[in-house]
């Protein structure tokens, strides 16, 4: 899958590891669904974030979008900002389905990070190609899943 590094999660510190992960999850919770494809990269996520599943579970459950986006405009890091609006649109496309609330949060979110929704727009597209590449690897190399 398409997640940060662990360069990339050292860059972070503990209070931006947090929000991160807050963040990613208010974004499944935004349309009150958790798919199963979402839920494992959650998974996959908070082991990369050395987090627990049961505090992964809280932070779904606590969601509020306000207190998100306030949390938000915290990441002052453009380039955090960036990698934490592809995670978001990773999570939210990785159950094929990006739904209208998704789409909001995520634009809330940029803008509290003063991130440009056509640079969203953007990330988002090249999420989607990396999906579908990833897709077809899966079929050329009968796998279930490509890494």
């Amino acid at each position: 899958m398409f997640y940060p590094d662990k360069n990339f999660i050292d860059t972070l510190s503990q209070g931006e590891r947090f929000i991160f992960l807050k963040i990613i999850c208010g974004t499944v919770a935004a349309n009150r669904q958790v798919s199963r494809a979402e839920l494992l990269y959650l998974k996959e996520m908070a082991l990369k974030y050395e987090v627990s599943g049961e505090s992964l579970a809280n932070m779904i459950k606590s969601a509020d979008r306000k207190t998100l986006i306030m949390q938000a405009r915290m990441i002052t890091d453009r380039s955090k900002a960036l990698t934490l609006i592809k995670d978001m649109c990773m999570v939210s496309n990785i159950d094929n389905t990006l739904d209208d609330h998704e789409i909001d949060y995520i634009l809330d979110i940029a803008e509290a990070m003063n991130i440009e929704p056509d640079r969203v727009k953007d990330i988002n597209n090249v999420v989607n190609e990396y999906l579908a590449v990833s897709q077809k690897a899966c079929v050329l190399l009968e796998q279930e899943h490509w890494t």
